[in-house]
């Protein structure tokens, strides 16, 4: 199993993705769940903390160590990779959005840019029945 993961969340995250997310740990993995904002002044941590609390709360009851980070950057792709690497993660794990939503067109350009760029291996999720 996993020693150190990246959990890749947004506003668009489905339980799905946490799911499999925590299906791939044992009890020594730990868990860092990541949020790219752009601006940070619009988005604080305390409301990042209340946003993915369910996350957290999960990864918790699965008797998982977490944290949340939160970072700021114009490029969500590179922000990935980069706190990736910081950390020495073993997997990224993200969800997906179809294409056929505009923010399913941006998503899979980082979707892509990840499978391409990771310094490990990298889980992409979809919803069960959406065409990706």
């Amino acid at each position: 199993m996993y020693k150190r993961m990246l959990l890749c969340v947004s506003e668009a995250t489905p339980k799905e993705v946490v799911q499999v997310a925590i299906k791939l740990c044992s009890k020594n993995t730990r868990v860092y769940v990541l949020h790219v904002v752009h601006l940070l002044k619009n988005f604080t941590r305390r409301d990042a903390m209340e946003k993915f609390s369910w996350v957290l709360e999960s990864l918790k009851k699965a008797g998982l160590k977490s944290q949340m980070e939160i970072l700021e950057s114009t490029d969500v792709g590179k922000a990935i990779i980069s706190f990736a690497k910081e950390i020495s993660c073993d997997v990224i794990v993200t969800g997906t959005i179809p294409r056929k939503r505009l923010l399913g067109v941006l998503a899979e350009n980082v979707s892509t840019y990840l499978v391409k760029n990771a310094p490990s291996a990298v889980v992409l999720v979809r919803r069960a029945g959406e065409i990706v």
